[in-house]
């Protein structure tokens, strides 16, 4: 891949080009966020004071296509007169307009224009953008482009008494209540803003989702991968707010449209409707009644305010998932697949880790300089809390019902070795596609007292494909201590691996960053995918090297004295 970083007309880096080149360039991509772009820049660089806060733009370009676009926000002068420059995205140019206050579609403003359009979002949109532009420079201005997100009944109302920035605007007023992505690009030198409910191949609402070419796989370029499930934000209960109430002179007041008028009762299975709030009983009964105010200012009907807070609570019953992956950008070997891009999607695929699913990628940091240290984060689907609930009380159930068995048999008189259960199972399984042959071979151990339960499960997996063979090895070990209600479980999951790809032998473990590649004419050690030491031709290569001891060269060695100092002499 190559990498060029251009000042307005000027060239500041090129990845294949000696004069021309930065320290450290970065760039950090994250959806509905201005990007960021960061690097050093010397004093014998040839375009070294071309560069100017706020006026300058920076274009970014890998393979001649435009990834960042933005202007200088920041120059720091360090010791050796270097500049560390910091570069924001597009988007942020909509902080430099002021939004004055509104109250959309009642202003005069509004009254002799059509906004009852098939769109009324991308009206408003359009409005915003509009009121940005009038205040801008010519680099400044954004114009509307495609907008696929929609309101279902075709009707907004937004206003505020307060001086917001156009991003302020768009940010409150529809991305905290539509969701959707926000997307600048470039065409024929003018700006464009984007607004989609989706990533699609075609860039329609309904198309099929755009997704990378390049996959994300164990055994090949997945290096890292870290899954945080996160119960923070659950509710269990809602009161919804609407609109401001008005008196007889149709001044608003202080109370606001609650759903109190509404008739109590069961809305569905485990939500209730009592009062002015609606409660997930089934979760309330374990885990208790949290609620949250939430406030739909432009909701003026009661019934549209429950159906609000109905949709708004199905989504505030579930674990926030987020899963971080590194892996290694497999364009830098092969440039007929695609490069990660922010909002593609990305098939991942790990069987020690359970992945086979597409993820949106919504953030990626690109080292330019070194790109196998590219780093990015994807999005998987929020796992249902009620699912999580469930799947708890079936282990729990399952964990009280071999207590229950095991208290019996000690209280009727039973010996420890009565109580304790030991079972040995094999299996085996045979599995042929046009694919792929896998074989996989296991033994389950448990054993059962009145102390514990302890589970080993060590299986062989064998997999051949017309390009390369894999063995792994997986030892999960389950420790169950104390089978009472405040039982504790301990896992300890080992996942060992040797592949056999071009007739070399690949040796690893699953997060561990060392791995031992033996070749044909060498033996290679690698760290997070890089080269880092390797023996060919009775040599050893090592980038860096530290010896604990002495170090012995023929009949010449060096070797520590007791004072401190190195002593370097024949010992032959």
């Amino acid at each position: 891949m190559q990498y060029k970083i251009f000042c307005d007309d000027y060239i500041l880096y090129d990845s294949q080009l000696n004069e021309f080149q930065l320290e450290n360039p970065v760039l950090k991509q994250e959806l509905d966020t201005a990007n960021e772009l960061t690097f050093t820049i010397y004093p014998n660089h040839p375009y070294f004071n071309n560069i100017s806060k706020l006026s300058s733009i920076i274009r970014v370009y890998r393979d001649n296509n435009l990834i960042f676009k933005g202007r200088v926000i920041n120059s720091e002068l360090g010791f050796h007169n270097e500049k560390k420059i910091t570069c924001e995205g597009v988007l942020a140019f909509l902080l430099d307009s002021v939004i004055r206050p509104f109250d959309f579609p009642n202003d005069d403003q509004f009254s002799s224009l059509d906004y009852e359009q098939d769109n009324v979002i991308e009206y408003f949109l359009n409005w915003v953008l509009t009121c940005h532009n009038s205040q801008a420079k010519d680099f400044q201005k954004i114009q509307l482009g495609d907008v696929t997100v929609t309101d279902p009944n075709n009707y907004l109302t937004r206003s505020s008494i307060e001086y917001l920035s156009s991003w302020e605007v768009i940010t409150s007023r529809l991305i905290k209540s539509y969701g959707g992505y926000l997307v600048s690009r470039e065409e024929n030198g003018i700006n464009y803003l984007d607004y989609l409910e989706d990533f699609t191949s075609d860039g329609t609402k309904s198309g099929n989702k755009l997704v990378c070419t390049q996959k994300i796989e164990f055994g090949a370029n997945l290096l890292d991968l870290t899954e945080e499930l996160s119960g923070a934000d659950i509710k269990t209960g809602i009161i919804p707010l609407g609109a401001r109430l008005e008196d007889s002179d149709g001044n608003q007041t202080d109370e606001y449209l609650t759903i109190e008028s509404m008739p109590d009762g069961i809305l569905s299975e485990g939500i209730v409707k009592t009062g002015d709030h609606i409660l997930n009983t089934t979760l309330a009964e374990t885990y208790g009644t949290i609620y949250k105010v939430v406030k739909w200012e432009d909701v003026k009907i009661v019934e549209n305010l429950q159906a609000k807070a109905l949709s708004y609570l199905a989504d505030s019953v579930k674990f926030k998932n987020e899963i971080t992956i590194k892996a290694i950008d497999l364009k830098l070997t092969n440039d007929q697949i695609g490069a990660f891009k922010i909002g593609e999607y990305i098939r991942c695929l790990s069987g020690p880790h359970g992945l086979d699913d597409l993820y949106l990628l919504q953030k990626i940091s690109i080292d330019m300089k070194n790109p196998q240290a590219t780093t990015i984060e994807l999005n998987k689907s929020s796992l249902s809390f009620t699912d999580k609930v469930l799947e708890n009380k079936k282990n729990t159930d399952n964990i009280i019902t071999r207590v229950d068995r095991v208290e019996r048999g000690y209280i009727n008189g039973g010996s420890i070795t009565d109580i304790a259960n030991e079972t040995i199972e094999n299996s085996s399984a045979f599995e042929q596609n046009s694919q792929a042959i896998m074989s996989q071979v296991s033994e389950l151990y448990t054993k059962i007292t009145d102390f514990e339960t302890y589970k080993s499960n060590i299986t062989t997996q064998f997999i051949q494909t017309n390009e390369d063979f894999t063995y792994q090895f997986s030892n999960l070990t389950e420790l169950i201590n104390n089978l009472d209600a405040d039982s504790a479980e301990q896992f300890n999951n080992i996942i060992r691996y040797i592949r056999f790809v071009d007739g070399d032998i690949i040796l690893g473990e699953v997060n561990n960053n060392l791995m031992l590649k033996i070749s044909n004419d060498k033996i290679s050690f690698l760290q997070n995918g890089i080269e880092v030491a390797y023996m060919t031709d009775n040599k050893l290569y090592i980038t860096d090297g530290e010896f604990l001891n002495s170090l012995q060269l023929g009949n010449f060695a060096f070797y520590p004295r007791t004072s401190g100092n190195l002593s370097f002499k024949k010992i032959r």
